[in-house]
């Protein structure tokens, strides 16, 4: 995978989140990028899936919002907090699945986000990665911490 193409996608939502939600961290690699606020177990993120990651035998990309506390518990909360609000961001996020999280941690962490198909990382999809990725970010994010 290339980090330039997570980059991409950092500088281009840092422009479209707007003024008030900007100022956010952000840590990438060659597969991922992370994008968070004052905690980083909650997280926006990024990534690809391959292997038993995938739901099928191609690389594809996770887009959304991970739950990533120690505590299940804790998790449970704000995704039920989001899940009852779903009239407020649903519209602009109909691909949106809530639940437990893909992979070994899944146990414990949750995720609202949607996978979709990994053409290749190329300029013009890290611009659709980002527009979308700039959803969930301005549709999430105020929900979260209001």
């Amino acid at each position: 995978m290339t980090r330039a193409f997570f980059d991409q996608i950092d500088d281009e939502v840092r422009g479209m989140v707007g003024p008030s939600l900007r100022n956010f961290n952000s840590e990438k690699s060659g597969r991922l990028i992370k994008v968070w606020y004052s905690d980083p177990a909650v997280h926006f993120e990024v990534q690809v899936l391959t292997g038993s990651w995938a739901p099928h035998p191609r690389p594809c990309l996770e887009i959304g919002l991970h739950l990533e506390s120690k505590d299940a518990e804790i998790n449970d909360r704000v995704l039920n907090r989001l899940v009852r609000a779903r009239e407020t961001w649903g519209p602009g996020l109909e691909a949106a699945e809530s639940g437990h999280a893909i992979g070994p941690m899944s146990a414990r962490w949750r995720r609202l986000s949607e996978v979709v198909d990994l053409p290749g990382l190329d300029e013009d999809v890290a611009d659709e990665v980002a527009e979308r990725f700039a959803s969930y970010i301005k549709l999430l994010q105020p929900l979260i911490q209001p």
